[in-house]
């Protein structure tokens, strides 16, 4: 007897001005039954510059969203159309892969999903692809990560608040204590800029250093909302 096979799920990252989190949200569960995280955030990109990430307002929201991987382009789709993500500064979203998630909450992400023509990443491959840098360090060295990072060549990113909440056994094992009051940076850059950039925070504010920093990187399957959007993520006129 042969087994039901079981749809993967992703992980959908959008970070968009403050506010537009709902609109979002509210698009996005008109095509499926999803669950969504919200977290409070804030730009990095100097006033003086137009960043091409979409992340030059200070104000971020930053949505997390279960969906089925075969709705991945659909979705995406949604969110350009919602917030105009193809208008520089209205925000970006992309998609990471999921290794494993509960399965109460997969099948009820998965379940009854509408049918979707999809490739094997749920879209077309970028030309050039791209990794999300996540650094958590000590807010007292927030100017010095940015600093590195815009050296490294990040044009953008978005800054959260964050607090470390036991960490008593990697500190006893590696000889040095991690923050507790912590910021994170996060970054989309493309991937051949990956290692300077996470090179250049660790540089500045690494374990060593009294920044104590943890730089990690993530594959971005799909994004949009770079200032432009290929038409594979556009509504087509009926």
């Amino acid at each position: 007897m042969s087994q039901k096979r079981i749809e993967r799920t992703k992980l959908m990252i959008s970070i968009v001005n403050r506010g537009e989190e709902t609109n979002l949200t509210d698009a996005l569960g008109e095509e499926a039954r999803l669950l969504h995280y919200t977290f409070l955030g804030r730009g990095t990109a100097r006033s003086n510059i137009l960043d091409y990430f979409g992340l030059t307002a200070l104000e971020k929201s930053i949505v997390a969203t279960v969906i089925p991987a075969s709705m991945e382009k659909r979705l995406l789709t949604v969110a350009v159309e919602t917030l105009r993500l193809y208008l520089v500064g209205n925000g970006i979203a992309f998609t990471v892969p999921l290794t494993a998630l509960s399965a109460l909450i997969a099948n009820a992400v998965t379940t009854d999903v509408p049918n979707q023509k999809t490739t094997a990443k749920g879209g077309k491959k970028m030309n050039v692809q791209y990794e999300l840098i996540a650094a958590v360090y000590d807010q007292e060295f927030s100017d010095a990560v940015l600093e590195a990072a815009r050296g490294a060549g990040a044009v953008g990113g978005t800054l959260l608040n964050a607090r470390t909440l036991s960490a008593e056994g990697v500190e006893q094992f590696i000889g040095v204590r991690i923050s507790h009051e912590s910021e994170i940076l996060l970054v989309v850059t493309e991937k051949e800029r990956r290692n300077d950039i996470m090179q250049a925070i660790r540089d500045r504010a690494g374990l060593k250093t009294g920044g104590r920093a943890i730089v990690i990187s993530l594959p971005i399957d799909a994004l949009v909302g770079i200032g432009t959007v290929s038409d594979e993520y556009r509504q087509k006129d009926s």
